[in-house]
Order: structure tokens, then sequence, then C-alpha cells
């Protein structure tokens, strides 16, 4: 099949890494990709290194890109595309539009909420021309039909997934001193963008009251463009709670098999993450994750079966949590399965014939 990923953002996030991910696996697994962003973005950058063919598209205006919307769907129609595979909800208007008069399916990748309705009529006009719409978690799925005019024959459930790498790589046992913790400290990690959404202070306040065994290992770096240096005020907060002994600071790396290997547990503590990707990771490496009861990561860590929950700022029962983490449930092999990579092209493959059996 031939499939046209596209992505007009200019940023790198998860939505971006994704789509980058998919559109390597689907070339693996012997479809014609095309990846279609904005020359100059980190995407278009990243991709370049890789053996992708790759288009450059201007940055269109968010709402009716009627003139954009023309060349992409002429280009389409040429390139012969089967299949038009997005994931930033800025980009559903222009393809959408583009879309219309050929035989083009439109596949949506769900990335984020949609936390209010969409029943504008133009809203109508562009989830109606989605073949499917890809949700990676039943809640977003509940969430996107409760909120959108889509329909439940439109949607369907595939979970994000791994490279094959965070399942079979073996386990460093040098971890703990490759990232400058003492090789008997207990570490609890906390990995990615500084944020006061993203709970830090939760995680060293509870350090606190878990004993002084614990450590932090606290991986990234603050949101761009925030005109706020948070992590040098978790660093006071740190000091301030005599704590900050026990807390590890590293810049943001690609390199993080061995930072979940030097942990014992994993603490996701956002005030409420769509689907956190770091808890994924953990949950590969078959490290314990203790996570907030909110957005999607009770899902992932099946409504507290294949982990440990807690109230979004409750520091206190966190603590509780370290405290006993050798009683706390470690994720079985059958529900990690559902995040691997063989899983999820097995599912995506399966999607793709049956919206388009000729072309399978």
């Amino acid at each position: 099949m031939r499939i046209a990923f596209l992505s007009s953002s200019t940023g790198w996030g998860g939505l971006e890494r994704n789509l980058l991910r998919y559109a390597q696996w689907m070339k693996e697994i012997g479809h014609h990709v095309e990846l279609n962003c904005v020359q100059g973005s980190p995407l278009e950058v990243t991709a370049s290194t890789t053996m992708l063919p790759v288009r450059c598209i201007p940055r269109q205006r968010r709402h009716f890109p009627l003139a954009a919307a023309k060349t992409l769907n002429q280009h389409l129609q040429q390139s012969r595309t089967d299949f038009l595979w997005i994931r930033d909800p800025r980009d559903l208007s222009l393809c959408s539009l583009a879309v219309r008069g050929t035989a083009v399916d439109l596949l949506f990748h769900q990335g984020m909420q949609i936390p209010r309705p969409k029943s504008k009529p133009w809203h109508h006009f562009r989830f109606r021309r989605v073949s499917r719409w890809i949700a990676p978690l039943h809640y977003l799925r509940d969430e996107a039909l409760a909120n959108t005019p889509l329909k439940p024959a439109q949607i369907e459930v595939i979970p994000l997934a791994l490279d094959s790498k965070w399942f079979t790589a073996p386990r460093t046992a040098e971890a703990k001193t490759h990232w400058g913790i003492p090789p008997h400290a207990q570490t609890v990690g906390l990995f990615g963008r500084i944020d006061p959404l993203k709970g830090h202070s939760t995680l060293i306040r509870a350090l606190t009251e878990s004993g002084d065994a614990w450590h932090a290992l606290i991986i990234g770096e603050n949101t761009p463009n925030a005109n706020r240096d948070y992590r040098f005020e978790l660093q006071e907060l740190a000091q301030t709670l005599d704590v900050a002994h026990r807390v590890h600071w590293h810049s943001p790396t690609e390199a993080l098999l061995t930072a979940y290997d030097a942990c014992d547990a994993y603490a996701m503590c956002s005030a409420s993450e769509t689907i956190g990707m770091v808890t994924i990771e953990a949950l590969a490496r078959k490290v314990p994750v203790l996570g907030t009861n909110a957005g999607g990561t009770p899902e992932l860590l099946g409504f507290g079966t294949q982990g440990t929950l807690f109230d979004p700022g409750d520091w206190n029962a966190l603590a509780i949590a370290l405290q006993r983490i050798e009683s706390r449930p470690i994720a079985d092999d059958a529900h990690v399965e559902q995040f691997s990579k063989s899983g999820a092209l097995k599912k995506w493959s399966k999607t793709l014939a049956t919206i388009r059996p000729s072309a399978s």
C-alpha cells in the first residue's frame, strides 16, 4: 500500500516522534511510505537521517487552508496514495479537504485529548472524511465519541507501541553507577519535560517521608519558552527540604534504556497525562510504576492491577507507596505485550487490510 504521513508541526514531541516511528515501521513491513513535513522542522531534520522519502510542505494556516489542500489533493492523486496518515489536530482541516474527491483514506492517529465538543458544521465535514480514527486508549475512544461527530464504526483502539529493544535489551547491572547514583541506593525515576504540571515537586516532597535509602533520578529540561526556570525552583525546594543530595539531575537524552535500568520504581506524577510514553517504557523495562489516578495513566496501569495509583499531588501517598515497593505490582507479560511493536503492527495491518482489501 502507498501511505503518505503528514505533519505541519514545527515542534518535536510525542506526536512528531511517533509519526516518524510509525512511518519507519510501515516502510519496514513493505509499504511504500512518504513523509510530508515542514522544511527545517525537527521532524524533517531527523527524517533526513533515515531512509524515508521526504516531501517538504509549507506550514499552512490552521483553518480552511484551501490552496494548500488543492496542492495536496493533486499530489495524492498523482502519487496514487492509498492512505493519508496524520496525528496533529491542526492537520485535520487541511487533510479532510485534500482527500475530498479522491480514493484516499484518511487515518487519524490520536495523541491528544478532545475535552470539548466539536459540533460546528465544519467539524462534521472534517470528521466525516476520516476513514478510521485510531485511539491509543479506550478512554480516548470514548471521549472522541462523546465530543465529536465520529461514529463507532470509524473508531478503534490500538495502543501506542515501542521498538523491540525496549523488551529485548538486557538490563545493565552498572546502570546506577552510570547515572551517578550510589550502587545500593533505591532509585525512583521521573523523565521528561520539567513543568509544574508534571509533578516533580510531588516526588521531591515524597523523598522527605520515604526513607533515606530512596534517591530520585530526574532527566529533563524546562518547558521551552516558559519564561521560568522551574528546574532551579525545584532544586531550591530540594535544598529547603534537605533532600538535595538524594536528587540526581540530568539533561534530556535519547539513551534512556539504562536510566530505567537504574530505577527500582518509576513515578508518573503528572496532574493528567493523555498517554505517557515514559509509563509504557518503564513497564517494558519491568520497573514498578507508581502513577497518578488521572488521564490515561490508570488504563495503562490496568486500573491498579499492573501498577500503583495515587491522587495527583498526594506526595504522602507516593511516599507510602515507595516504602512498600516490594509489595507493589509489576506489570505482567500479557499486559505489556500490547505495547510491543510486533503486536501493534499486526493490528495496524489488519486495520489497513479491512479498509482497503483490494490494496493489501
